[in-house]
């Protein structure tokens, strides 16, 4: 048996291991420890944000790993504190792999989680107390049962199930006036539902369910066949609705609809994307706080191999989102993160003739806030660079070509790295201005990690592990024509991670 002090050495051992590994984010959250996935259960609370994750925990040798949900929560958006694992103890005594994704019921008295046990179904939660420490389950448990619906991991319909259009699986929830609402699954197989969909559901207590139907249907111009609805959300946005979304197939990603909700029915008018092949965004989720803010957060997976590292997954900065005029999404980081701040710095205006590449000296860092305006004129592709060396053998390229309306994000030569794990090499960002004029970047910059806002439009999130340690310049380039880079501003950017 291990003893009292080689226990405490381990551990420091194991925190200062972490600490030093230069790709670890300072400002960006993530656990102390470990590899973790889906944010869920996000909730404003009291004066507080909560939101839950789930993180794979070692059960003993021979054993199964069980996920926990586990819990922080935040006054500022800032700084977070852990609490106790939300969820934690199965239905039976042995622990096992027994919680997915799920979602804090939005608009309920009584804070209220609905969640996915696998092997079980679709589980229901409440808290009565301010802290959200002490989760209560339903005796009702499971309230819809695993084998109800159509079997998502064989592909096949449960031998006499009562929903056989349905996939039992990562719900989400609302009530609206006296009745729940919960949209279950990422898949209905009513015939000619195909591609991504989800299965609604509602009940006046909680504990009995009435399958309604499903809740939308998609559309072959905005999506394939083979992408699901899971891990959704959905809520009031603008004059219209929203349905957000993580998408399992071709790849794992973020997308959304907006448009409108008539007679417990959804009826998809847009639809967007927050994330690309080879950019790691994935498990959305949304709360609404008291100012009325629909705050946004998403998973940031890695692209290299994590067990030695012992840590993997970061948490997007929070997220506004914005209903514009004509209720089109507008995203923004929240205006808390400029408490973060300090050493701002500002530069003049540059002009970059055609084939020049100009590293902008006094921006150089790898864990910074950044401002600036790209006037493009007549030119049609131009870009920046970000964790660049002065040689260019490391460096993330940033490109907007004006005639494809897309950014290419190019980190073939990121990192001379040899554990990296990407999909692709580079990530394709449609984009099309909504109005003319220069293109205003908003870029963070966090050790590993770029979030780069433009135009409010759109942000782009992009992992890269750059090796060498004079690789944190910026440079700005342009190809065809001058363009000029102005209102630039640089900020150092404090850290929120103790560790």
């Amino acid at each position: 048996m291990q003893n009292y002090d080689d226990f405490l050495m381990d551990v420091y051992e194991s925190r200062e291991k972490m600490v030093a590994d230069r790709h670890r984010p300072r400002y960006h959250f993530l656990p102390p420890e470990g590899r973790w996935n889906d944010i869920n259960g996000a909730i404003y609370w009291k004066g507080r944000y909560h939101i839950g994750y789930l993180q794979k925990i070692a059960n003993g040798p021979g054993e199964r790993d069980f996920s926990s949900w586990q819990h922080i929560s935040s006054r500022d958006l800032l700084h977070w504190t852990y609490h106790k694992a939300s969820l934690r103890e199965p239905l039976e005594g042995k622990k096992g792999d027994y919680f997915n994704s799920g979602d804090a019921m939005e608009g309920c008295e009584i804070p209220t989680i609905i969640t996915n046990m696998p092997r079980k179904g679709i589980c229901i939660y409440q808290c009565y107390d301010d802290r959200l420490d002490h989760w209560v389950p339903l005796d009702e448990n499971p309230v819809i049962p695993i084998d109800a619906g159509w079997n998502r991991v064989t592909d096949t319909l449960e031998p006499d199930a009562p929903y056989p259009e349905c996939v039992i699986f990562d719900p989400s929830g609302w009530k609206e006036g006296d009745t729940y609402y919960a949209l279950i699954g990422n898949k209905n197989h009513r015939p000619g539902y195909e591609g991504d969909c989800t299965s609604l559901f509602k009940s006046k207590d909680l504990k009995n369910w009435e399958y309604v139907g499903p809740f939308y249907k998609s559309d072959r111009k905005w999506t394939e066949e083979v992408e699901d609805c899971a891990c959704s959300d959905f809520f009031p946005f603008g004059g219209r609705y929203m349905v957000l979304m993580h998408t399992h197939l071709p790849f794992p990603k973020c997308q959304y609809y907006i448009g409108r909700y008539e007679n417990e029915q959804f009826y998809p008018e847009e639809n967007g994307q927050l994330s690309y092949l080879g950019g790691l965004l994935a498990g959305p989720e949304t709360l609404i706080d008291e100012r009325g803010r629909r705050i946004f957060w998403g998973w940031i997976r890695e692209g290299r191999r994590t067990s030695k590292y012992g840590w993997g997954s970061i948490m997007t900065l929070p997220w506004h989102f914005i209903p514009d005029a004509n209720n089109r999404l507008e995203i923004r980081p929240v205006e808390e993160l400029q408490r973060l701040r300090f050493d701002e710095r500002s530069v003049d205006s540059v002009r970059v003739k055609a084939g020049q590449d100009i590293a902008l000296e006094a921006l150089s860092g790898n864990c910074m806030e950044l401002q600036f305006a790209i006037d493009p004129g007549d030119t049609n592709t131009f870009g920046f660079k970000l964790f660049c060396s002065p040689d260019c053998q490391e460096e993330t390229v940033i490109t907007y070509d004006g005639t494809k309306k897309e950014f290419v994000i190019d980190f073939s030569d990121a990192s001379l790295a040899d554990d990296l794990e990407y999909p692709t090499l580079k990530q394709i960002v449609l984009f099309e201005p909504r109005s003319d004029g220069p293109l205003h970047f908003h870029v963070f910059v966090d050790r590993s990690v770029m979030e780069i806002f433009v135009n409010s439009q759109i942000c782009m999130v992009q992992r890269v592990y750059p090796t060498r340690e004079d690789s944190d310049q910026v440079r700005v380039f342009a190809s065809d024509g001058a363009i000029i880079v102005r209102d630039i501003v640089k900020w150092e950017m404090d850290a929120t991670n103790p560790w």
